[in-house]
């Protein structure tokens, strides 16, 4: 009886493997292979998703996270859908002077895999700030950036720098000495040379600050004594001067307009045997949202272009020389007795008579009466007095550098062009000349022929 109940049982055993042995194998991914992040600080699965063009489900599933909510700091991640590459992602911010090849040279980079990590399109489309991903190499190599100058061969180059020919070639994946182009950037092992690394010839430092309309960009560089910098930003020269720490400056606004977006920076620089190195990078220009004011009625004729053309044509050909003597020290003083009292700020889009948001408001109004003192928010010389249509009783003051003061609306003028003034010194009384609504000072601040908040300069020392 005990032999009968145990025969279906063996059978079923038996049967059992052979039903399991039909299935669909599908093997767990080792992940040996594959490429991997490093969580960083302000992380979030949904970022980091974006930027690899994937899903947090996807990245969550992978690494068998549970709680898509809290992602540590230095937590490894595997990120799909590279199986076919391997190793460890670096998040990598472009900087003034570097390009996507440099970025892949710099790293050696496959440029294959390079776009494909980065999803890149159009590599010329890439602005400073933009963050890029290259892999880390098993055996890093630490080396030194070497621009190309026009006229100088491949031979050259290796010579100056110590290395072989064959070296320079197979390090920066060039075909032949006819792959080395002027004003391209080329990657040499660091043992090469002892010299600085030069971001461009003679050049071994180069900064700018974030771009936002109607705000002042500050360009610096440290330039060696035997080369001559030169460039533009977004069309206008860089005015660029020698600072007391050996550093070169340049002070430049950025129009209130300016569309949001890529902007050009142009830079050449000249050495000693006239040989040039000039380099073109997009630097991103960023909104600022300065808001609007209410719709104003003014006489129709200080709104007619036959007028404010004019008027402001003369006002950019009277601030246009950039002086090579910097007069202001520091934070600009205000220009009024009461500084904190101002009916009106900068960059507020504006309607006149009906018209569209099309004009702005291109300095500061500060209260104060017919009378009431006005004072020179810093050293400079006076280089305009009189009255114009828009602007009425005008002194306009040069602070060296490019960088210019213009107070508007006055009902007495007390200097004369020519005239040194100091920082606190009274120019003026407030009037209500020109196109005004009521009694009030207008303070332009004016870098680079463009007109910017002059609250950057009352609130905090440019250098």
């Amino acid at each position: 009886m005990k032999a009968r109940l145990l025969r279906p049982i063996v059978a079923l055993i038996l049967v059992i493997p052979l039903f399991f042995t039909g299935l669909p194998v599908h093997p767990v991914a080792a992940q040996s292979g594959g490429v991997y992040y490093i969580v960083q600080d302000n992380d979030s699965l949904t970022s980091i998703s974006q930027n690899f063009h994937t899903t947090p489900a996807r990245i969550a599933l992978a690494n068998y996270i549970t709680d898509v909510n809290f992602l540590a700091p230095g937590t490894r991640l595997y990120i799909p859908g590279f199986d076919d590459l391997s190793g460890l992602l670096t998040q990598t911010t472009v900087a003034v002077g570097e390009t996507p090849l440099s970025l892949m040279r710099q790293s050696h980079s496959d440029p294959s895999a390079f776009y494909r990590l980065n999803f890149l399109t159009n590599p010329d489309a890439i602005a400073v700030g933009y963050k890029l991903y290259t892999l880390t190499s098993e055996s890093p190599r630490t080396d030194v950036r070497v621009p190309v100058s026009s006229g100088q061969t491949a031979l050259e180059l290796s010579v100056a720098n110590g290395v072989n020919p064959w070296t320079t070639l197979v390090a920066n994946t060039l075909s032949g000495a006819w792959d080395v182009l002027p004003n391209d950037i080329l990657y040499l092992p660091s043992s090469a040379s002892q010299a600085a690394e030069q971001v461009l010839p003679g050049v071994t430092d180069l900064s700018i600050n974030t771009l936002q309309q109607g705000k002042t960009a500050i360009f610096s560089a440290q330039v060696s004594s035997d080369v001559q910098l030169s460039g533009s930003l977004d069309g206008y020269t860089l005015n660029l001067y020698p600072q007391s720490d050996g550093s070169t400056l340049a002070l430049q606004g950025i129009p209130r307009m300016t569309v949001p977006g890529p902007v050009s920076l142009v830079l050449t620089v000249t050495q000693a045997d006239g040989s040039t190195y000039s380099f073109q990078q997009n630097l991103l220009v960023k909104k600022v949202d300065y808001g609007y004011d209410a719709p104003l009625t003014v006489p129709s004729e200080t709104v007619d272009p036959a007028i404010t053309g004019p008027e402001d044509d003369f006002l950019f050909k009277t601030v246009a020389p950039a002086t090579a003597t910097q007069m202001w020290n520091g934070i600009f003083t205000p220009p009024v007795v009461n500084p904190n009292c101002r009916p009106d700020t900068f960059g507020k889009l504006r309607s006149f008579n009906g018209s569209d948001y099309s004009y702005f408001h291109s300095g500061i109004d500060f209260c104060g009466g017919v009378g009431d003192k006005i004072f020179a928010v810093a050293d400079g010389v006076v280089v305009y007095t009189g009255q114009l249509d828009v602007r009425g009783g005008t002194t306009i003051i040069d602070h060296g550098h490019g960088v210019y003061s213009g107070y508007y609306h006055q009902s007495e003028i007390d200097v004369k062009q020519g005239d040194t003034v100091k920082a606190g010194q009274q120019i003026g009384l407030i009037g209500a000349t020109g196109r005004v609504t009521g009694p009030h000072l207008h303070l332009d601040v004016i870098v680079g022929d463009v007109q910017v908040d002059p609250d950057e300069w009352l609130s905090g020392a440019m250098p």
